[in-house]
């Protein structure tokens, strides 16, 4: 078993044996902790190995997943799509350790504590495997009963609580410690990371408390970190400066935000449609004693009860229409099949890829085609000529929207019935004569989205749609590191990251019925697209006006901001990394611009193979790794929790760092013996 100790700092001065500090307990943070112990055994140079994990919020949860938050936040991902264990569709050179995805663990939680019948057919079709893995460690005392209600309700499809998965998290990180080998110890710093130095060839971290640990390989696996201000922002706060009746809520994890400070029935502008409105809406409303109940008689199928404390919110957003309501499969989602898209061996592509001419074409054609095939499934009498005829015609057409929609429009002649991307991607077109109609707009399209969600598998726009979301997965994997030129990058990558995100990452459908009856309650109302927001420093109020809207302007003291930055190593807020860039152990990585010129993005320099930093002159830093979401520009798909059997790029990378931290480790391990001789090593820390 693991030797753990819960403590004080390894002593600065005589390095004994090899120490790995992790920095960040999240789900990335605890998958490196298990991947470094199941990759150990490859490494025989390590007789003992010190690993210490630092985070300063709840170790095995991290900030976004701690379990102490409401339970009103629920995850975007479905219970059964979610996983901190390798399969043998990962990509990777260490072992395959299965077990029991998020749903597989809850179910099997609740059999253990209060077997049935009904729950023994549940859990016997759980992989054996998984079964084991679960077996090893018991979950903690009280657990089932604190999420009793869930438990029992939780099915493949369902929305968990964020603060559920957050206690998965954390039997996954107790479960990594416990199957550590013996050779191992582990120590935990409940502590921010706040600068890095070298000494004499090791790692110096120094920390919030202002104790100093020494180590030799370092894995930073942050998650979201903090930016310095926009100008936009800075200017924000010299308005605030002179007028302290005004509020900016910054953008943030949600419940991390000052949204508890918003007062009782204000007026607010709020920027923002996506992951982070439905969150603050959330908890601007049941979260402040106010409920939705179920009422047929309601075009939302529920409607608002106030308690009289909420805000009344006047959103815009880019588009200025909420995501997209995720489709009710009552199972994990379909995987695309993107045959046009995979039938290229991007292997073989010279890099830099110009992605807006050779993948977004075959990404088109394919959303065509999975329209196209359920549209014949379920109404084939939309249909002039046989379905062979349409997916032929898809083929041989150039992959614009335009093109595949005048070929194929003498076989399916309703307008109304073919599959108009270019409406999906900008939903609102021309201009409004005042913003109740531009809400009342909004709304319909809202309602006709859950329509569409409510079909699940038998919705074509929603299979199209579906199929360009999951296309980011794809693109991704060949666009990473550089793998797509600077000027496409900044035009239809990022434009599928965008509309794929709104259309595949949107709000479970229950989150899109409770913003309808909150317009129907008078709470809501949609300002317009891209409107634009100025604290007027005249007025002591901020003020937001879409130019598509007439009579949108709407001036109110409070801003709410519901979103979260990226990272931008460029302008890091970050003291960790002001440390890295001042000691010259990093850059910000680039790309190549179709004239050859270099274009710099705001995530870390990493070495693709290791996660070792690059410093400024392109050599590669010794001991300092990166992994995750501060390398979303460099190798995309960092947000996305993994996926069972998808080969996630989580795993993957987490397994990639692991072995090289090791190594490092290793290489520390062999100098500490030719240095040392057979002298004998101290006890770890006491």
């Amino acid at each position: 078993m693991t030797r753990f100790i819960d403590i004080r700092p390894l002593s600065t001065s005589c390095p004994s044996r090899p120490v790995i500090a992790l920095i960040g307990a999240g789900p990335r943070g605890v998958s490196l902790l298990e991947r470094i112990g199941a990759n150990l055994a490859d490494f025989t140079d390590i007789d003992h190995l010190d690993i210490l994990v630092i985070d300063d919020t709840q170790l095995g949860a991290g900030r976004i997943w701690r379990t102490d938050q409401t339970r009103q936040m629920c995850m975007n991902t479905l219970a059964g799509a979610v996983t901190l264990f390798t399969d043998d569709t990962v990509t990777m050179a260490g072992p395959i350790a299965p077990g029991p995805t998020l749903f597989e663990w809850c179910r099997l939680a609740l059999d253990a504590a209060h077997p049935s019948p009904s729950s023994a057919i549940q859990v016997a079709d759980i992989d054996p495997a998984h079964r084991a893995a679960f077996a090893s460690l018991a979950v903690r005392p009280g657990f089932v009963d604190d999420y009793r209600d869930e438990l029992e309700a939780i099915t493949v499809a369902s929305h968990p609580s964020r603060s559920l998965y957050g206690e998965y998290i954390r039997w996954c990180f107790e479960r990594a410690l416990n199957t550590m080998p013996e050779r191992v110890t582990v120590a935990t710093h409940l502590a921010r990371a706040v600068g890095i130095r070298e000494d004499g060839g090791r790692q110096l971290i120094e920390l919030s408390t202002g104790e100093v640990l020494a180590c030799d390989a370092v894995v930073a696996a942050t998650g979201w970190m903090p930016r310095d201000h926009t100008d936009e922002e800075h200017g924000f706060l010299a308005v605030l400066a002179r007028h302290r009746e005004m509020m900016w809520v910054r953008p943030d994890n949600p419940i991390d935000q000052a949204l508890g400070d918003v007062p009782d029935g204000a007026t607010a502008i709020v920027r923002g449609l996506g992951m982070g409105f439905f969150d603050a809406m959330t908890l601007l409303t049941i979260g402040r004693g106010g409920r939705f109940v179920d009422d047929s008689l309601t075009r939302a199928g529920v409607r608002y009860e106030p308690s009289g404390r909420e805000p009344k919110m006047h959103v815009t957003s880019h588009r200025g229409v909420p995501y997209r309501a995720k489709s009710l499969y009552g199972s994990l989602p379909p995987s695309a099949p993107q045959r046009h898209l995979r039938s290229v061996d991007w292997s073989t592509i010279p890099r830099p890829i110009d992605f807006d001419r050779q993948l977004w074409p075959l990404i088109v054609k394919d959303a065509f085609v999975d329209y196209y095939e359920t549209l014949h499934r379920v109404r084939p009498e939309a249909f002039a000529a046989p379905l062979t005829t349409v997916l032929a015609t898809i083929d041989t057409t150039e992959g614009l929207p335009s093109a595949l929609d005048a070929a194929i429009a003498p076989h399916v002649p309703d307008a109304t019935d073919r599959f108009d991307l270019p409406a999906a991607m900008s939903p609102v077109r021309g201009a409004f004569p005042d913003p109740e109609t531009f809400t009342a707009w909004v709304v319909d399209y809202m309602a006709d989205d859950l329509t569409e969600s409510a079909k699940g598998r038998d919705s074509a726009i929603k299979a199209g749609l579906w199929s360009i979301s999951a296309a980011r997965q794809l693109a991704n994997v060949i666009g990473t590191f550089g793998g797509f030129d600077a000027e496409s990058r900044a035009s239809g990558f990022r434009a599928l990251q965008a509309f794929g995100g709104m259309v595949g990452s949107g709000p479970p459908a229950f989150r899109s019925r409770q913003l309808l009856a909150l317009v129907d309650a008078g709470l809501v109302r949609f300002i317009g697209p891209a409107a634009h927001v100025i604290a007027d420093d005249e007025l002591g109020l901020f003020r937001a006006e879409s130019p598509a809207v007439a009579g949108s302007a709407v001036t109110s003291p409070v801003l709410i901001d519901a979103w979260m930055h990226a990272h931008d190593v460029t302008a890091s807020a970050d003291t960790l990394t002001h440390s890295l860039v001042a000691a010259g152990r990093t850059r910000p990585f680039s790309v190549r611009g179709r004239d050859g010129r270099r274009h710099p993005t705001g995530g870390f320099d990493v070495d693709p193979q290791t996660g070792l930093l690059v410093r400024p002159d392109g050599t590669r830093d010794t001991a300092f790794h990166v992994a995750g979401i501060p390398l979303d520009e460099v190798m995309g798909d960092t947000i996305i929790s993994p996926m069972p059997r998808t080969d996630p790029t989580m795993l993957r990378e987490t397994d990639r760092v692991a072995r090289s931290v090791l190594r490092v480790a290793a290489e520390a391990a062999t100098s500490l013996r030719t240095s040392r001789g057979s002298r004998v090593s101290p006890t770890f820390n006491g």
